[in-house]
């Protein structure tokens, strides 16, 4: 099943096996110790292993489109969670009612995506098949940080991406080289910086999981390390 094909339903079961495996590995755990404390707001629930490992030392109210993934995230954990169901891109007034309600002061959003119905529908104007789900992301993120959500209660923004680490780069140059792209595209519209990024080993072996790809032109030429990024903004 190629993911571009992919509605609501059949997404939420190839994104559960990804992310059981991601979960077998640690990565929900570790990126939860990561995030800065106070109410979260998650951008995405998946099927909530993340929401589990946020709420076991947070208040979380956590939003989704897909409600098939809500009813996962539902089974997978207890208290300290709220679930909302709502279209990212077309919030109302009472999605905004419900989010402002719970004064969040961390925004998260990790693993950014969608099925492939949506991310078709939100990215028309880019023709290239392969940059549609980079683009999606960047959409998403630019809402996350938009006055609807970024409300002034917010104090840090943590986001985590998949993607590749050119070898050779110290742990110096990817933090200004990601600071610079983010301050610039993403957390200077609202006052926020860049204040840490952690790059962490990506199991890619075992999955199969189709990944969308956009070509990086600042990348050195060499090999390629599968990476996640966690990214913390602060004002």
């Amino acid at each position: 099943m190629k993911r571009e094909l992919t509605d609501h339903e059949q997404y939420s079961d190839l994104w559960e096996k990804e992310s059981q495996f991601l979960e077998s590995h640690g990565i929900y755990s570790l990126l939860s110790k990561i995030t800065p404390s106070g109410k979260i707001l998650e951008f995405g629930c998946g099927i909530g292993n993340g929401t589990h490992h946020l709420s076991i030392d947070h208040d979380v109210l956590s939003l989704d489109s897909n409600g098939r993934l809500i009813e996962k995230a539902r089974s997978r954990v207890n208290g300290n969670v709220a679930f909302h169901q709502c279209d990212f891109f077309h919030l109302n007034d009472t999605d905004k009612a419900v989010i402002s309600d719970f004064n969040p002061q961390v925004v998260v959003g990790w693993f950014i995506g969608g099925c492939g119905i949506d991310i078709f529908k939100h990215t028309e104007e880019e023709p290239n098949e392969v940059t549609k789900s980079k683009l999606y992301r960047e959409k998403i993120e630019d809402i996350i940080v938009s006055p609807s959500i970024c409300l002034e209660s917010v104090e840090c923004i943590h986001l985590v991406n998949r993607g590749g680490l050119a070898a050779g780069f110290s742990e110096a140059e990817v933090f200004r080289s990601t600071k610079d792209d983010y301050d610039t595209h993403v957390f200077g519209k609202v006052g926020f910086e860049v204040v840490e990024v952690k790059n962490i080993d990506w199991p890619r072996e075992g999955s199969d999981f189709q990944y969308g790809y956009a070509h990086n032109p600042n990348f050195a030429e060499g090999q390629v390390t599968p990476t996640i990024t966690s990214i913390v903004a602060k004002e």
